[in-house]
């Protein structure tokens, strides 16, 4: 399907979230996803600063652009935002600091941020580059289309609501599979999900089998996976995910921020 049509569904079909899901991003519109206070994961190994306890409440701004409070999960989504570089300005708890973060046009930033005293610094700044080719997926379509899909490099691979049965191979590089609504329901993987290449994402989904990731500088989010998980690659990035079985973490550089299911969070209470 062609792209304007594309993003028209898309705008018209992403729901709000339930606060751990994607929340409401509205794909095509330049949009920063603000993460206040994310707990670092005992088996990050990335260099972070640390973060304060303050994570609901707190109220994040863009210089000339939209403000808003984070929710209980401690995540706020600002759009429309301008491209460029911008001043963020976040405040709570007593604690209040700014940040410069830069963004393009289309594109989506997930951007974690430790806020105490009078110091906000970054945690994470993962991108999710939308101003390129989108290819539409749905349920009915078969899996050689799927994985046909994902073997395409510098695409962003929309799922429609549903479920997708049968194993998927992530053979490109710089492929997103962002799926419809919110985690753990709107769009489930039934089967393996592999992930080479390298610069990949996945935000949205439901997977119900096991998650290989070969590939480097891998990055999700807001996502579950009910099987065990098995990351080789280096310098990946897992914001806000949820995992239900084995965790298996060997590649270095790893960033991992407020996934339930790595300690100290504890598993996921319902999804598994």
């Amino acid at each position: 399907m062609k792209r304007n049509a594309v993003l028209l569904i898309m705008l018209a079909a992403l729901a709000c979230g339930d606060g751990t899901g994607p929340t409401d991003v509205p794909f095509g519109v330049t949009t920063f996803v603000v993460l206040a206070n994310p707990i670092v994961n005992d088996l990050n190994e990335a260099t972070v600063p640390t973060p304060g306890t303050t994570r609901s409440g707190v109220n994040v701004s863009v210089a000339g652009g939209p403000s808003g409070s984070t929710d209980a999960n401690g995540v706020v989504v600002l759009s429309p935002i301008t491209a460029g570089t911008k001043t963020m300005s976040l405040s709570g708890g007593g604690a209040s600091g700014q940040v410069s973060v830069s963004i393009a046009d289309q594109d989506l930033r997930e951007v974690a941020v430790a806020l105490s005293g009078n110091t906000a610094q970054l945690m994470a700044n993962v991108l999710y580059a939308f101003g390129g080719t989108v290819v539409e997926i749905a349920p009915s379509m078969s899996l050689a289309e799927v994985n046909d899909a994902l073997s395409q490099s510098n695409t962003i691979v929309f799922f429609k609501a549903g479920t997708y049965t049968g194993d998927l191979q992530f053979s490109g590089s710089n492929v997103t599979l962002f799926g419809e609504g919110s985690q753990g329901g709107s769009v489930t993987l039934s089967g393996n999900v592999t992930v080479g290449g390298s610069a990949n994402r996945i935000r949205g989904a439901r997977i119900t089998g096991n998650l290989s990731v070969p590939g480097s500088d891998f990055g999700m989010s807001f996502s579950r996976v009910v099987g065990t998980f098995d990351l080789s690659g280096s310098n990946g990035a897992l914001l806000n995910n949820g995992f239900c079985s084995t965790v298996t973490i060997s590649g270095s550089g790893t960033r991992l921020l407020g996934n339930a299911g790595l300690e100290p969070i504890p598993k996921p209470t319902t999804g598994c």
